[in-house]
C-alpha cells in the first residue's frame, strides 16, 4: 500500500504530462485555416505528374497524408475507408487523393488490391511533407519509416486555400470520415 501511495503522484504528473502535451499538440501548425499549401507537383500511381490544380474538383479537395500503404494498418484501413466515402465527396465536387512515402510500384499495388479510382501520390524524398512541417522526427535517415508524415487530412477549397484539417495525436487513430464530410457538406452548400 505504501508503494501505491508512493506511485500515485508520478502515475498522475505523468497522466498530467501526457494530457497538456496532447491539449498543446497541433497537426501542420504552419498552415492554419485561410492559409494555403505549397505548391503540390507529384507523381500518382501511374507514374504521372500531379498539381493541386489538376487534383482539385470543382469545390476542391480531400487530401489525406497517410505513412504507408505497404506495411501501416491504420493507413490501409483508412485508405479502405476513403474508398468508400470518396464518391460522396466527389458528388459534391471534391476531388480525393492521397499522399505516402511510397514507391511508385507500392502505390499502384495498393490502387490495383484496394481498387481506388484517385490519385495516391508520392512524396519523393518527403518534399511536401517537409515543406508542409509534418515528418515524423522519431526516426533516422536510414531507417524503414524515415520520412514518414504524422497524419492526417487537410480539406482545401478550389484555389487550394485551406478550409479545414483533420489529424489525432496517435498515428493509431485517424480522423473519421464523417467529420469531414460534414465540413465538405457545410462547405458545398454556401
Amino acid at each position: 500500500m505504501r508503494n501505491l501511495i508512493k506511485a500515485t503522484p508520478l502515475v498522475l504528473m505523468t497522466l498530467f504530462s501526457v494530457s497538456a502535451a496532447a491539449q498543446d499538440w497541433s497537426w501542420a501548425p504552419d498552415f492554419p485555416e485561410g492559409s494555403h499549401l505549397p505548391p503540390i507537383s507529384a507523381q500518382d500511381q501511374t507514374g504521372s505528374v500531379r498539381t493541386l490544380a489538376d487534383l482539385s474538383g470543382e469545390e476542391g479537395l480531400v487530401l489525406v497524408l497517410s505513412r504507408s500503404f505497404d506495411w501501416c494498418p491504420y493507413c490501409i484501413s483508412q485508405l479502405q475507408q476513403l474508398v468508400e466515402v470518396a464518391p460522396e465527396f466527389e458528388a459534391m465536387g471534391f476531388n480525393v487523393a492521397t499522399m505516402t512515402y511510397d514507391s511508385l510500384e507500392t502505390l499502384n499495388n495498393a490502387a490495383i488490391d484496394y481498387d481506388t479510382d484517385f490519385p495516391l501520390l508520392r512524396d519523393e524524398d518527403t518534399r511536401h511533407f517537409s515543406a508542409i512541417g509534418i515528418v515524423n522526427d522519431q526516426y533516422e535517415p536510414g531507417e524503414r519509416a524515415y520520412g514518414i508524415p504524422y497524419p492526417g487530412i487537410f480539406l482545401l477549397n478550389a484555389d487550394g486555400t485551406v478550409e479545414a484539417k483533420f489529424a489525432e495525436v496517435d498515428y493509431r487513430i485517424r480522423p473519421d470520415f464523417s467529420e469531414v464530410l460534414a465540413v465538405a457538406e457545410a462547405l458545398w452548400q454556401q
